[in-house]
């Protein structure tokens, strides 16, 4: 984490900092990622960065927790707006992060970038370790009485599949931005085969 000296940087000096690291960590690979090109973008001296970071991998894992604490922030609020419907996610933290216009939400964007650039990178070892896919702020603003089992490894899974349709979602956005309308249909539609299923009433599969 950046030391307390960090912290109490002028906002605008930190800004300009912040938004040089971001400059380098969406244009190489984190082995990649230059210290000299930082303080370059940032306009400090090279010794003023070891008074904030530790190293390079200090930064990068704060980095990573503030792109994570944007997203848990945002889809909470979601969560806090449906009065903790699971089901309502997708659509509504698409509409967040792509406008009607097709526009990527600044910090997906970034996101977006950093995966392409270190595909096949372990990113939770960069952030600490594992973590659990549903975190708490989640968790405690979900209603379980909405779900047909009220326990969180059911509604763990449950969050699996609907970040899966709101990846999938994100992803045919960025292939055809002129799509919005359409990919927001197929939102609801999937959505509403996670809410009630896909099998006839009454269907039951034949033993094997």
């Amino acid at each position: 984490m950046p030391t307390a000296t960090f912290f109490r940087l002028p906002e605008e000096k930190r800004k300009r900092l912040i938004d040089a690291c971001w400059g380098e960590l969406t244009r190489a690979r984190f082995t990649e990622v230059s210290i000299n090109r930082i303080i370059a973008a940032a306009h400090i001296p090279r010794g003023s960065f070891y008074q904030y970071f530790e190293d390079k991998e200090d930064l990068i894992r704060y980095l990573l927790e503030d792109l994570r604490g944007h997203f848990i922030t945002l889809l909470r609020n979601i969560l806090m707006e449906s009065k903790g419907d699971l089901f309502a996610l997708p659509l509504m933290a698409y509409d967040r992060f792509i406008s009607r216009q097709g526009d990527t939400d600044p910090m997906l964007s970034q996101f977006i970038k950093i995966i392409r650039l270190n595909e096949g990178m372990d990113m939770q070892s960069l952030m600490g370790g594992p973590m659990q896919f549903l975190p708490d702020p989640l968790w405690e603003a979900v209603d379980p009485a909405k779900l047909r089992e009220p326990g969180r490894e059911y509604a763990d899974q449950l969050f699996h599949m609907t970040c899966a349709v709101l990846a999938f979602a994100i992803v045919e956005t960025l292939q055809h931005p002129a799509c919005v309308p359409q990919v927001r249909e197929r939102i609801k539609l999937r959505t509403d085969l996670l809410r009630y299923g896909g099998a006839a009433e009454g269907y039951k599969e034949e033993a094997v």
